[in-house]
């Protein structure tokens, strides 16, 4: 009996140890969105770590694209990584959370839905967020809460 008990407490830890991962990265993503409005220096260092997080950070920041609090300096820069690319360094003036978020979105996944990245009306980040949730839900179908923003 006690060697069928661990056994499932044994095939429980994997589940246990993702779930907690999952924790962590959410609430990493989220210090690091709020670090954008904070300072220049946090900005863009937040945005660099974002980056750098590659595809697994993706439903986390359609997450937060209802976020439209004004960032704390108008500028993002990238690294070009598309092999058709025509400049080695992409920049874009966002002027809230959501416009960066957008522009790190398509340095992520190379998707756009509506061009968004130097600010725009308060009706085409609405739409832009709507898609990016679309997308989100039938990309990522295990994380549509977390596209959808319900952390």
């Amino acid at each position: 009996m006690n060697t069928v008990l661990i056994l499932i407490a044994l095939g429980l830890l994997p589940g246990c140890a993702n779930g907690q991962k999952i924790k962590r990265l959410e609430g990493r993503v989220s210090q690091l969105v709020d670090q954008t409005t904070k300072s220049e220096k946090a900005e863009q260092r937040s945005f660099n770590e974002l980056e750098s997080i590659g595809d697994q950070v993706v439903p986390y920041l359609v997450g937060h694209l209802a976020d439209v609090r004004p960032l704390a300096a108008r500028e993002i820069r990238f690294n070009n990584k598309w092999s058709d690319a025509f400049e080695g360094v992409r920049h874009y003036a966002p002027v809230t959370v959501h416009d960066a978020l957008a522009a790190i979105l398509n340095q992520i996944t190379g998707k756009n839905f509506v061009f968004v990245y130097n600010g725009a009306s308060p009706q085409d980040r609405e739409e832009n967020r709507r898609k990016w949730v679309e997308w989100c839900r039938t990309t990522y179908p295990d994380k549509r809460e977390i596209c959808n923003g319900e952390e």
